[in-house]
């Protein structure tokens, strides 16, 4: 992946759109980061202290250059300012002047108290699209509450999850709600920039990774409380499932070939060898029963190492049946498919040396997405955001 200056680039959906981020750790920056993808100015204010830029905790070449805060904070200026000093504050409301979003996952107590929150900020910049990010929504009686993604998985359903399918209380092993919730920021700030386009009006958008992740959570778990009164039981029952699960192999390997069919049960039982199971004529019935559903499944956990990796991925082709061979996340980076796709490439940082890159998924065939700074040291563009400001100027 080459990082390049605009010149000569084509220009990005989102070209000449100024983004100016006050966002910490995942949710707000990740949100920003694809919108600077997508071409946008995007100028990141830096608080004194960013705890996504030690993560993991010393890991790294420099402090405060963490692999976790290099992959959310690419395409932006780091502009070094203190919001609770009056001349600090005065350099957010001159980069306003001319900027189309705000992103802020600030509390929203602490925004009132530094005089940025929507109320003060609309009245200056009726044209800004104010997006506030938080854990629990601001309208909410909870909204003073601090959270992190583990907290938002406790609360919206997650972590029961996973005790319904394996009793464990174990967080899910990636900051799920905290992406997730950045994806929706970033559509609701794609309206309510194609909104301004047709009315020339700013509004806010606010969201919540609480709000976000029970969204998303209950489409299929919400199950029979879709009715009132509730037609079965909440929770989708393949889903929390201890069946719900790759199959092991012959060479140690595993691949997920998850059946959803009787057909595809009696697929999976041939390629067990277990051949009179497959006869069972309770396969050819219409109407699923539960329980006879998971016994099938756990006959094939118990016998689906008589075959190799290589040979289940040529028997499911075979039988048209959707499959995955395991993946370890170490090997990730080198898989054919990451590979094909340019997914995890290589790239020269200016003070960190060779790092791996993430890249967006996103492919326009007009504008494409660009990829134009690496993550920046603090303040790192200071100078060249506060002297290059219209305001700033004096235009």
């Amino acid at each position: 992946m080459q990082f390049e200056t605009s010149e000569g680039q084509a220009a990005g959906p989102l070209d000449g759109i100024k983004v100016v981020d006050i966002s910490t750790v995942v949710m707000g920056p990740y949100a920003t980061q694809i919108l600077g993808d997508f071409g946008a100015d995007v100028i990141r204010v830096e608080p004194p202290y960013d705890t996504a830029r030690f993560s993991p905790a010393g890991v790294g070449v420099h402090p405060g250059m963490g692999p976790l805060y290099m992959q959310v904070n690419r395409n932006k200026r780091s502009v070094a300012l203190n919001l609770k000093d009056a001349e600090g504050k005065a350099a957010v409301l001159r980069l306003l002047a001319d900027a189309d979003v705000l992103v802020t996952n600030m509390r929203s107590g602490a925004l009132e108290r530094l005089g940025l929150d929507y109320e003060h900020i609309r009245e200056q910049f009726p044209h800004l699209i104010y997006a506030h990010a938080q854990g629990f929504h601001r309208s909410s009686s909870q909204s003073a509450r601090p959270a992190y993604d583990e907290v938002i998985q406790a609360v919206t359903g997650l972590v029961d999850m996973q005790r319904r399918a394996s009793g464990s209380l174990q967080f899910m092993p990636t900051f799920i709600a905290d992406k997730t919730a950045a994806l929706y920021l970033v559509n609701g700030l794609l309206a309510a920039l194609f909104h301004r386009e047709r009315t020339g009006m700013g509004q806010e958008v606010s969201i919540a990774m609480a709000d976000t992740m029970i969204a998303v959570n209950m489409v299929e778990h919400l199950s029979g409380d879709v009715f009132v009164p509730a037609a079965g039981d909440v929770g989708n029952p393949l889903s929390l499932s201890d069946t719900h699960a790759a199959i092991r192999t012959s060479d140690g390997k595993a691949i997920a070939a998850v059946p959803y069919t009787y057909r595809d049960i009696r697929a999976l039982l041939i390629g067990c060898g277990l051949d009179e199971d497959a006869a069972n004529p309770v396969w050819d019935e219409e109407v699923m029963d539960r329980t006879v559903f998971y016994k099938g499944i756990e006959k094939v956990l118990a016998h689906s190492d008589t075959r190799s990796a290589a040979e289940w991925e040529q028997y499911l082709l075979a039988n048209d049946m959707p499959y995955g061979v395991v993946v370890d996340i170490a090997d990730l980076p080198d898989s054919d498919y990451v590979r094909e796709m340019n997914l995890i490439t290589e790239s020269e940082h200016p003070t960190e040396g060779t790092i791996r890159v993430v890249a967006n998924p996103v492919h326009f065939s007009q504008t494409p997405v660009t990829y134009r700074r690496h993550a920046e040291t603090p303040g790192q563009s200071t100078a060249e955001v506060l002297t290059r400001s219209p305001v700033e100027a004096g235009v």
